[in-house]
């Protein structure tokens, strides 16, 4: 068997093809091998043959399309987005752990809002009375709403703190979440507040709409927003009462056989005391519909120096998860029937 060809002008190496058009075989250009050179010849031709066969899957690889042509780099773990939670994620949030709902319902201008704000600040305080922040997984959002309450010059007081709300999605809530550490034992608490637009309520009122508002249904309790002012004014006492009972009416319809504690917050107390026939009145038409209400008057931002801003919003959250304990009584009269069962009916008829 005989070798490369050594003519340098040739190309027998490359193509096989003779340019001196000599037999392969019978070339003189070409030297016979001995058996030492022709095992070194067969395993550099492997060994080429398997440096082509990596080269050019190499090449494949790198040219397969729609493949990278550099590997991702490491990305640094980011915050996550922490805006509202959507129903969604509520629901995932209440099957996952305890946790509190708290409905909040309220005319255009009743301080919803204002009072969600004046509960944070007091949390980033550290003046929230008788807890402490631990967690909440809608930081940017609680910044959002807050932001206005930072804008305002000493002494010269805006006519309206915060921003009058508005959701991207206007056919659902979008609720805010707060943990809470209770001082005295350390225990959390999960809170849902949602952060809603008053035309809901206003809607609910004049149209009946309801489905945006079904989540209620999941509340704990229910804190029903009034302007105070509007009830300290005898011009706008009347019809504010007017709305204020329809509101509840929509209420109980909505919510069917369902009924969680209502409190009743009347904001702007550092104007003056909410009136207490309006109190009277408001009870009673709550009360002829299966609920149990209590007051809960706050005062979100004050220029009272008699009233400290955020007054009564920890009391507020307080009673919320954790409801008075009424006394009953330890061993109630009841009338004896004569259809029961009783033995101490049957003993008295002997």
């Amino acid at each position: 068997m005989r070798g490369s060809c050594k003519d340098a002008n040739c190309t027998f190496n490359l193509t096989k093809m003779c340019v001196r058009g000599n037999p392969p075989d019978e070339c003189p250009h070409r030297p016979l091998l001995t058996d030492v050179e022709l095992v070194d010849d067969d395993d550099e031709r492997q060994q080429s043959d398997a440096d082509g066969r990596e080269s050019s899957s190499d090449v494949a690889r790198l040219l397969d399309v729609g493949g990278a042509v550099l590997d991702a780099p490491t990305e640094l773990p980011t915050l996550p987005p922490s805006r509202t939670l959507d129903l969604d994620k509520a629901n995932a949030m209440m099957a996952a752990r305890q946790t509190c709902m708290i409905g909040i319902v309220g005319l255009p201008g009743a301080g919803k809002t204002a009072c969600l704000v004046s509960a944070y600040l007091l949390l980033a305080k550290g003046e929230f009375e008788g807890f402490s922040f631990s967690d909440s997984a809608t930081l940017r959002a609680f910044e959002e709403i807050a932001r206005g309450s930072r804008m305002w010059v000493k002494g010269n007081p805006p006519e309206q703190i915060t921003a009058h709300t508005t959701l991207s999605d206007d056919r659902e809530a979008g609720f805010l979440h707060l943990r809470l550490r209770r001082d005295c034992d350390g225990r959390l608490f999960d809170l849902l507040l949602p952060d809603l637009p008053g035309e809901w309520s206003k809607e609910l009122i004049d149209f009946n709409n309801v489905a945006r508002l079904e989540f209620l249904k999941s509340s704990s309790v229910i804190w029903f927003m009034v302007d105070g002012r509007q009830f300290a004014n005898d011009e706008s006492v009347a019809y504010a009462r007017y709305r204020a009972s329809l509101l509840i009416e929509r209420l109980a319809e909505l919510l069917g056989e369902h009924r969680p504690r209502i409190l009743l917050v009347p904001t702007w107390r550092d104007v003056g005391d909410f009136p207490d026939a309006e109190v009277a009145r408001l009870s009673e038409t709550a009360t002829g519909l299966g609920f149990e209400i209590e007051m809960a008057p706050i005062a979100s931002f004050s220029w009272n120096e008699d009233v400290p801003p955020g007054d009564g919003v920890a009391k507020l959250v307080e009673r919320s998860i954790c409801p008075r304990k009424r006394a009953r009584a330890f061993w109630p009269v009841t009338e004896a029937d004569e259809d029961d069962r009783a033995l101490l009916a049957f003993r008295g008829r002997q």
